[in-house]
């Protein structure tokens, strides 16, 4: 088999996309929107299973009542026909010899969805107001409907192939924060353990699974080629949740903390552990064995039906019980998969129930310039009777000599 071949989208990935696009049509006859046209790299992927990597060059992905298609600049034209996992693409621009429908995306728009008024669903969380006005000015626009939710409640039910890709991106996080324990062990620096960490996981990629692609998703002007991704920081710093390690190496009596995603096939995991190094003081171990407390807690909630806002609560009360409740974090787990940090959050007023195939992170935490930072994050998927760790790093005391 050749490289396209391997990478080409598979006939269980196109029956899933067109089951996403069936769920999405009845969300626009129940709103009575007669187009969703999509921007969101995120949304457009999810619906066609195509990441162009950079957008410089906008895709977009418009559902109608009756026809779904792709509609990418030429330049991306071909990589769209090879690798999405829709039957129509449509091109605007102007790139070698592929055929356009029009200079302008939106004059495109115009050509294939002119000829009447139309109710048009955008993502009111994403599309610009230029990009609406252009829309306005171009096609005969009776309304604008906001569809960013119902494309975040689609992406909430994990289907089978996202499961998959789900739990290959857990053994790559796994591979990387186990891998930056050990050469902190050894004596490494934050920045060291990190690339030991990534190297280990790209090894891994190469061995067992370079038919999927590592990207994420980008802007305008950056391409991220390669989301297999380990950072850690060190003490005071960790309060700042997500900074870059430096040449720090960690001293007895600290807590570090490496933390992993690892995107693949569209989708990534969280795995985050809190290191001891040979001791700390007293208000660290307080705070490190009220974590460990607090996560059991949930662990031992996690089914469908419980109430997100149940899990937070109790995990608090593990935190104000041991002294803590002046430093309490906002939320203590957040949705996974095509986004690192993807709705809903486990958090005050969340009153909506785990459901089979959410994916999850449980890590509650505390943060403080003073403290430092505890904070163990599992990933972990729900399932019909309880839940599956997806994420499966010591999940007890981690201690090393340092």
């Amino acid at each position: 088999m050749n490289v396209l071949d391997e990478k080409r989208s598979s006939p269980e990935v196109r029956r899933y996309v067109q089951q996403r696009i069936q769920k999405m049509r009845a969300a626009m006859q129940r709103k009575g929107v007669d187009v969703t046209i999509m921007t969101r790299p995120e949304n457009v992927f999810y619906f066609s299973n195509f990441n162009p990597i950079i957008i410089s060059h906008v895709p977009y992905f418009i559902i109608t009542g009756d026809d779904a298609f792709l509609l990418v600049h030429c330049i991306r034209h071909d990589h769209a026909v090879n690798e999405g996992a829709v039957d129509k693409v449509l091109c605007y621009g102007k790139w070698g010899a592929t055929q356009a429908i029009a200079m302008d995306s939106v004059d495109a728009m115009r050509e294939l969805l002119g000829g009447g008024e139309l109710t048009v669903g955008v993502e009111g969380d994403y599309a610009s107001m230029n990009f609406l006005e252009q829309l306005r000015s171009k096609l005969q626009v009776k309304a604008f409907i906001d569809i960013s939710q119902d494309a975040i409640n689609l992406r909430l039910i994990k289907d089978p192939h996202e499961i998959k890709m789900c739990r290959i991106s857990g053994e790559l996080v796994d591979l990387g924060v186990t891998r930056a324990i050990e050469a902190l062990e050894s004596g490494a620096s934050e920045a060291q353990a990190a690339t030991e960490g990534q190297y280990a996981m790209r090894r891994l990629w190469h061995e067992k699974y370079q038919q999927y692609e590592v990207s994420g998703f980008s802007n305008s002007e950056t391409a991220d080629i390669d989301t297999f991704v380990v950072w850690c920081m060190s003490n005071e710093r960790l309060n700042y949740g997500c900074d870059c390690p430096t040449g720090y190496v960690p001293m007895p009596g600290d807590l570090t903390m490496p933390m992993s995603w690892a995107r693949i096939g569209g989708y990534n995991v969280e795995n985050e552990r809190t290191v001891i190094v040979g001791y700390v003081n007293e208000e660290r171990t307080r705070a490190y064995d009220a974590m460990l407390r607090a996560r059991d807690n949930i662990f031992r909630m996690l089914r469908p039906g419980a109430i997100f806002e149940d899990l937070y609560f109790t995990a608090m009360k593990e935190y104000e019980d041991a002294g803590f409740g002046s430093i309490l974090p906002g939320r203590c787990g957040h949705g996974m998969g095509l986004s690192t940090h993807e709705f809903p959050s486990v958090t005050k007023g969340n009153q909506a129930a785990l459901e089979p195939g959410m994916i999850l992170t449980v890590e509650p935490g505390l943060m403080s310039a003073q403290l430092g930072a505890v904070r163990n994050s599992d990933t972990v998927l729900i399932t019909e009777n309880g839940f599956e760790f997806l994420t499966n790093s010591p999940r007890d005391k981690i201690v090393i000599k340092g």
